[in-house]
């Protein structure tokens, strides 16, 4: 009887853990599932700069082709008549000198050697005779090379030789103004002289 009892109560033991068990998964099922938010991505780090491909050889960009070379232009020969006027005024011969530089500027209508043609004329002139007449001529031709060609490296030497002929008529002329006056001088003195003179016998009768 006791035994029977026993075995009655572990019995009700185990349904009753059976029903507990069941209670408790009747219970879970239940409450409501909770839904898994997922984590917000996160930030992607910042992108190095993308160096632009190398191009292939045959995309290279076309440089522009360089300028064409300006040549420049080949130089005028020299005039003959220039060419033998220097000649001879090299050799000395002036008046040849002249003729064939006057002719070239006269006709020749380039300006390529004009300056220095007006020069060598002027110099030409200047030599060729002492004579007041030439040193005129010869300041002609330099007054024309400085007003035609201001900039030409002959013009400076062809302004001091007209400074030093200014300078040289200059002196003449105050020579020929003192000379006037030494003889005026001298004229006064020989007319005081004659003057006296004349007087002289009249003193020695008294």
């Amino acid at each position: 009887m006791i035994r029977a009892t026993k075995i009655g109560k572990i019995g009700r033991g185990r349904i009753l853990c059976v029903i507990a068990l069941l209670v408790w998964i009747a219970a879970c099922h239940k409450q409501p599932v909770q839904p898994v938010v997922p984590a917000p991505p996160a930030a992607a780090p910042p992108e190095a700069p993308r160096t632009p491909p190398l191009p292939v050889p045959n995309e290279w960009p076309e440089l522009p082709l360089p300028p064409p070379l300006l040549l420049a232009p080949p130089e005028p020969p020299v005039p003959r008549s220039f060419r033998d006027g220097k000649a001879s005024f090299q050799k000395g011969k002036y008046d040849e000198a002249i003729r064939q530089l006057e002719k070239y500027v006269r006709e020749d209508p380039t300006l390529q050697f004009k300056d220095e043609a007006l020069f060598t004329l002027g110099m030409a002139h200047a030599l060729a005779c002492p004579q007041a007449e030439c040193r005129t001529r010869a300041a002609t031709q330099f007054r024309r090379l400085v007003s035609l060609f201001p900039k030409s490296p002959y013009s400076p030497e062809a302004t001091f030789i007209l400074s030093l002929q200014y300078e040289v008529e200059k002196t003449k002329t105050e020579l020929k103004t003192t000379d006037e006056k030494l003889k005026r001088l001298t004229d006064e003195l020989e007319r005081l002289k004659k003057i006296d003179l004349e007087r002289q016998p009249a003193r020695i009768k008294k």
